[in-house]
């Protein structure tokens, strides 16, 4: 196994977070396209809460009117005439509701109410250059309003006497007892002032949540915090089913897949030929941060293209929490490594591994999981029987679980040669992938690099330029989920055991 530190995986110090306002806008429309259901819960849920606050507080009010004219003359002589010139206009605006307003009127209309308190409010509004004037009284009591209005249009003349001198009034409408509240409750304006406030509040959410969202999006996000080398940009394939049984094939057997996915796959395939022959290394790891990134179908892609390469090659479901492997490949069930250090067997006891006809490597793996895989994977013999597997195969691809939740992949590091690291595209926190990172030793396995998986179709600067498949990759064509559990097609007649059999003597 190669040794070497694992510097370069270490943290760097963040530099100072620059704000791209076309990207935000883009990490806004994603997490929508991806949360919309938690935009739609904040409208529902702001306008159900509005048009119940509306309902609880509502207070019906009654409200009464009366409009009139105001006539001037000496009361003595019995002698009224008419604010006719701009100035008596002007001077009636102003003071007719000032005299509403004042104590002396208040105190005035109190005792000819016998009330100790208004059970409502008065107001006036005069017509602009006229003596006209509209009184309108508001109570939550009708029969108060009418009550409060009649005994206010009997006492204003007395009251405002000092100030307008004599005046009466002349009706030109009765006062009516109200029939029914005016103010009451507008369904479709209380729906749309809910629907609004709950769009702007789910606005606002998804703005912060885009704004703190610190997810790996290209290689240029790595490099801030890591020095870890891209070896590929694997693109977003995007497959239809036909109904729900239909499986996805997302095999680089599957000649209808983009050319550019599977070009992508050999790509990496060759790059990491290089790079492991260069010190020798035979057993690769291919590990993540996060479940569903994509590791496992990054791993049984690159058996096949190695397998097709004239390899002999080795897949090993390592995942033994969740073992995805064979339902991966649609073999059924089988060997698995619980079955080869099964508590009292003798792991140097004969044992059969299939080999796929179909895939055309070899494939340990089972479709049962574990609950506590540590007595398995720490098993003593289990760094011996690795060996012993190595010198029979050319490659060994071991498909462990995420290091970012379980220890599991840590406990296989040390019986590995070379480790690529898989992260999905604007998944996983950056902050999560260093930590998962430092979970590994550091003075391991040779760090090959990672692959950026699931990129979207359309980030042209990845595509044909410096990670492009001139270089890292291909990143031209578009694919599906690319880190998901999906099936790889009908090959369970073509899953057959082998003759190898592993013993002293053969190995």
């Amino acid at each position: 196994m190669a040794d070497n530190s694992m510097e370069h995986t270490s943290a760097r110090e963040p530099e100072e977070m620059e704000i791209d306002l076309v990207e935000l806008a883009r990490d806004f429309f994603r997490i929508f396209k991806k949360m919309w259901w938690l935009f739609l819960i904040f409208v529902v849920a702001v306008t159900g809460g509005y048009g119940l606050y509306s309902y609880l507080t509502y207070t019906p009010l009654y409200q009464c009117s009366a409009t009139f004219t105001v006539s001037t003359g000496d009361g003595d002589s019995g002698l009224y005439g008419f604010y006719y010139d701009q100035d008596s206009a002007d001077q009636l605006s102003k003071t007719f509701p000032y005299i509403l307003e004042s104590n002396y009127f208040k105190s005035v209309l109190l005792e000819n109410l016998g009330e100790d308190s208004l059970n409502g409010t008065i107001t006036a509004e005069t017509v602009e250059n006229s003596n006209m004037v509209t009184m309108t009284a508001e109570s939550v009591d009708a029969q108060d309003a009418l009550k409060i209005l009649e005994t206010a249009l009997e006492i204003y003349p007395e009251t405002a006497r000092f100030v307008l001198g004599s005046i009466t009034f002349n009706l030109l409408d009765t006062p009516e007892l109200p029939a029914a509240p005016y103010n009451q409750p507008d369904p479709v304006r209380i729906a749309g002032i809910g629907i609004l406030a709950g769009a702007a509040a789910g606005v606002v959410v998804l703005g912060l949540m885009a704004f703190f969202r610190r997810t790996a999006k290209d290689p240029e996000d790595l490099k801030r915090f890591t020095s870890l080398k891209c070896l590929a940009v694997i693109p977003y394939v995007k497959t239809k089913a036909r109904n729900r049984k239909v499986q996805t094939d997302l095999s680089v057997l599957n000649k209808r897949l983009p050319y550019g996915y599977r070009e992508n796959i050999r790509a990496l395939q060759m790059r990491l030929e290089r790079e492991m022959e260069k010190n020798g290394e035979k057993i690769l790891m291919v590990t993540s941060t996060m479940p569903d990134e994509g590791k496992s179908t990054v791993a049984v892609a690159l058996a096949e293209m190695f397998a097709s390469m004239g390899k002999h090659v080795l897949l090993i479901d390592g995942d033994l929490r969740k073992q995805r492997d064979a339902q991966l490949l649609d073999c059924g069930d089988g060997v698995g490594l619980q079955d080869i250090f099964q508590e009292g067997k003798d792991p140097e006891a004969k044992i059969r591994i299939r080999r796929l006809k179909k895939q055309k490597f070899w494939f340990i793996g089972s479709s049962r999981a574990m609950e506590h895989p540590a007595g398995v994977l720490s098993h003593p013999q289990f760094g011996e029987i690795m060996r012993r597997l190595a010198g029979k195969m050319d490659y060994i691809i071991l498909d462990t679980p995420p290091c970012g939740i379980f220890q599991d992949a840590a406990l296989m590091e040390e019986y590995v040669d070379a480790v690529l690291y898989v992260i999905k595209y604007d998944m996983v926190p950056q902050q999560k992938i260093m930590e998962s990172l430092s979970f590994l030793k550091g003075n391991g396995p040779h760090f090959l690099g990672y692959i950026f998986n699931s990129y979207p179709q359309g980030m042209n600067e990845y595509g044909y330029g410096r990670y492009g498949y001139g270089r890292y990759g291909y990143g031209r064509y578009g694919y599906s989920r690319y880190g998901s559990y999906h099936h790889y097609g009908d090959t369970a007649d073509t899953a057959d055991e082998d003759d190898l059999k592993l013993d002293d003597e053969e190995i």
